[in-house]
């Protein structure tokens, strides 16, 4: 199963396979997904979850204040649905 993820505003959408990071999939794409650590420390690749569901591997990353503020962590987080995500520094 994959599920399909489109970066706003650059509007570039790719698919996500089972297993896969948000940010593995849009690497895999060939997106220019900024990310440095791929451990949820150095939060370049944090994006706002704009509409969908993610999920993440214990132990979970988000403090309240990143859930509140609906980041996501890219590197760590598996969609379980569809995802539309913003990111200002992604260009199409």
């Amino acid at each position: 199963m994959s599920y399909l993820v489109t970066i706003a505003p650059a509007q570039l959408s790719f698919a996500v396979q089972e297993g896969e990071t948000i940010l593995e999939a849009a690497l895999r794409s060939g997106i220019d997904f900024p990310n440095r650590c791929r451990q949820g420390v150095c939060t370049s690749c944090v994006c706002k979850l704009k509409s969908g569901e993610v999920r993440y591997n214990v132990p979970q990353p988000l403090t309240e204040l990143d859930k509140q503020q609906q980041f996501t962590y890219c590197c760590l987080a598996y969609p379980n649905t569809d995802l539309v995500l913003h990111h200002p520094f992604i260009r199409g």
